[in-house]
């Protein structure tokens, strides 16, 4: 199986980054004004779940184990997340054209 404290690192970031998430889309749905902080706050938060849980993955070689549909998952939920988020940079950083 995977060791606990894999589980618990990738288990509190990613219940960090999914109630950001939420937190973050009321905001922008509700035109709040700090809302383009939250996402700030919510896009480090996410690319550093990222950033911790991949070399963990393959530090400890889970790789290697048969994880079946799992597997799967990692790899394509991981790099959607990871392509998610340096999307999210690219646009909070990109000159606004309506100044």
């Amino acid at each position: 199986g995977f060791p606990s404290e894999f589980l618990t690192t990738v288990g509190l970031w990613d219940l960090a980054t999914a109630i950001l998430a939420i937190i973050t889309t009321i905001a922008l749905k509700s035109k709040w004004k700090f809302a383009i902080p939250l996402v700030w706050i919510f896009n480090i938060v996410g690319f550093a779940d990222l950033v911790t849980a991949f070399p963990q993955f393959f530090g400890l070689k889970l790789y290697d184990q048969n994880l079946g549909f799992i597997w799967l998952t990692f790899i394509t939920y991981g790099l959607a997340a990871f392509l998610s988020h340096i999307y999210i940079f690219y646009r909070l950083l990109r000159p606004n054209p309506k100044n």
